[in-house]
């Protein structure tokens, strides 16, 4: 009966291997799991189709060619290529008949997965050429071999090795990203420039002259490239230093928030609970020694 179900069709590579998982209750709700994982090398073409199939993939194309077809957009595979997709959006992957392809894969769910995506998929179209694609790779075959094993270890060190896969995708994709940029110059002199004056008073329009950039255009490119707009920037950056006075000074909230750039300590108060959930009051209350 095992045989069966390991069993592919003629068109893959006897090399080829599959793991399939059902998680358990733990792992459905605190990790990331593995639904199922594995390798393929074909002999010939070969079309895989689904839709509302409540999975995420990720899949690296080690050698060969193919399509994939996401959302009424084709992208065009090859080797080095990878792709990362939402499962309930119908899709199709298809090898070329000229040039059967060697896949490595994982359909995975749970934890955070539905988060990682939206911040992937705001950034980068769904295939693309990664320059760690090694690393990629290394992961995923790390992921295959644990996965011969449907444990409790194993469901804790899949779950890892995901978050490490969406690790490399997401810092791959913002570092290649913020290469390519064609602000970036100037975007990091005003970054640097915050990074120096954040507990002065805070202007766009000041900080639009003084580097010779229109409002609009400072906002929208800074958010293209941080991920962060100005303004909330600034506030972290404040907010971070406020942290610190509040644990290892024996200044007031009304000194804290002049030193920060806040003014006032009610000021400083609800701009803390807007990022932390607590008044700066009461956080000090709980860390204090």
């Amino acid at each position: 009966m095992n045989n069966y179900f390991d069993k592919f069709p003629d068109s893959y590579m006897e090399s080829s291997r599959r793991m399939i998982q059902t998680p358990s209750a733990f792992a459905r709700s605190a990790l990331f799991y593995v639904q199922e994982t594995g390798y393929l090398k074909l002999r010939e073409s070969h079309l895989a189709k689904r839709k509302n199939l409540e999975s995420y993939l990720v899949v690296l194309v080690l050698s060969g060619s193919g399509t994939l077809m996401y959302r009424d957009t084709s992208y065009p595979l090859k080797k080095g290529s990878c792709f990362f997709i939402d499962c309930t959006v119908p899709y199709y992957h298809q090898s070329s008949r000229s040039d059967p392809w060697e896949l490595i894969w994982v359909h995975f769910n749970g934890s955070s997965s539905s988060q990682y995506y939206r911040c992937f998929s705001s950034k980068s179209a769904p295939a693309f050429r990664p320059q760690a694609f090694p690393e990629l790779q290394e992961t995923l075959e790390h992921l295959l071999e644990v996965n011969a094993a449907s444990d409790l270890p194993a469901e804790i060190s899949s779950s890892r090795l995901i978050v490490e896969l969406l690790s490399i995708l997401l810092l791959d994709i913002t570092e290649n990203r913020a290469k390519k940029h064609p602000g970036k110059q100037k975007m990091a002199q005003v970054r640097h420039y915050l990074d120096e004056h954040y507990t002065e008073k805070f202007s766009l329009d000041a900080l639009s002259e003084q580097f010779f950039i229109s409002k609009f255009h400072l906002s929208r490119e800074f958010r293209s490239l941080y991920g962060i707009t100005l303004n909330h920037y600034v506030i972290a950056r404040r907010i971070t230093l406020a942290k610190k006075l509040l644990r290892f000074s024996d200044y007031t909230l009304e000194e804290i928030a002049e030193n920060c750039g806040f003014y006032d300590a009610s000021y400083l108060n609800r701009q803390f609970k807007k990022s932390e959930g607590i008044r700066a009051s009461d956080f000090r209350k709980k860390w204090i020694n």
